[in-house]
Parts: structure tokens; sequence; C-alpha cells
């Protein structure tokens, strides 16, 4: 049955139109547009803490995606997660949207659903080593307990970070974007280190 959804959802995936966003393994409110898809995948040195990857799409303002936690003893935690974008990002007003995430419950988190905003802040003006800051604040229940937050911020020569607190740890990457659609990662994700890349939305 777990392999059937993730059957399913990898073809739903790679056949509607949108897409919406992660930082690390918070969601944020932002939504990507009609066409586009968003994949990531990280891997511990040796596989000693296994990887992660995930992929993430969307039709309108609903979101469809998985974080699948591939272990070294050849376990997999799948977590399927859907978001509807309540509240594009403006000038004025940050992205809001609520969500889902751990559908089958298959993580040791568990089923949660929150509600999340986030909003870009282009300081590149006043400060000359940062380009622009974007903050993530949300609230979840289940397996996400409470409070959650993260930003990331983009630095000169093309090279950014990112923070997060998911509730439960904190995680951080660090990384550079040598081209508009691909970016290169290392992380620390709930205490263990991985590296990995990360393709920003494509258009099809």
């Amino acid at each position: 049955m777990k392999k059937s959804l993730f059957v399913v959802l990898m073809i739903g995936i790679l056949g509607l139109p949108a897409a919406a966003d992660r930082l690390i393994l918070i969601p944020t409110g932002q939504t990507l547009t009609t066409g586009q898809v968003r994949a990531e995948a990280a891997f511990s040195p040796s596989n000693d803490e296994g990887k992660y990857m995930w992929l993430a799409t969307g039709l309108m303002q609903v979101e469809l995606s998985v974080l699948r936690h591939e272990l070294p003893s050849g376990e997999n935690d799948n977590e399927y997660g859907a978001q509807w974008n309540f509240l594009p990002e403006t000038s004025l007003t940050p992205g809001v949207a609520f969500g889902v995430q751990d559908i089958a419950s298959e993580s040791s988190d568990g089923v949660a659903g929150y509600v999340v905003a986030s909003k870009h802040l282009p300081i590149g003006a006043f400060n000359p080593f940062l380009k622009s800051l974007e903050v993530t604040a949300g609230i979840g229940a289940g397996g996400i307990s409470g409070p959650f937050f993260g930003a990331e911020a983009h630095l000169p020569l093309k090279f950014f970070i990112q923070g997060e607190y998911d509730s439960h740890d904190f995680n951080a990457a660090f990384g550079w974007q040598p081209v508009s659609m691909f970016r290169l990662k290392a992380y620390t994700i709930r205490d263990d280190a991985y590296f990995g890349a990360e393709l920003l939305p494509i258009q099809f």
C-alpha cells in the first residue's frame, strides 16, 4: 500500500503543473507558479545516516510533495504532504499557506497540520554583504509540535545560508548557486552532516 501511494504521488508530481517550497525540513508560505517542479537530494558521508530526497509540485493553489528519508538499514520513510496557498506574497503581505505533512504517518513524528507565512525582505541596498533575506514562521500540531521558523540569506558571490527550527531540532545549510536553477549544498540535519544539490523550480 505504501509503495503504491509513493508511485501514485510520483506520477502526479511529474504530471501536474505547479510546485511549492520547503526551506530544509519546514514548509514555507511560498507556492511556485504553474508548470514548475522542485527537486533536492542530500547524502550523508559514506551513507552513515542515509539520504533525504525532496520532490514537490502542485495545481494552481494546491501542492503535493514527498520527503523521502532512506536509512542505511534499508528502511524508508515517505512523508507525503499537501499544502493550500491561502495568500500569495505581495510587496505588502507575506505568503500564507495551510497544509498537512506525513499524511500516511510513516515518520517517527507522525501526521502534522500547520499554518505558515513567509516574506522576502530585499535589503541588499542597505547591506552589501546581504543581498536578500526570506523569513518564515508557522505553527503546527501533531508531528509539528508547536512553533517553527527559519530564514534564508543570499550572500555575495552566489553563496547562501539557510537555518531553521522545525519544532524539534535546529537544521542548517550552506550553499553556492553557480547557475539560476542549480545549487550545491552542505547540510546539518538533526545533528547529522549531509551534502547534496537542489534543482530550483523547473518550468515544463
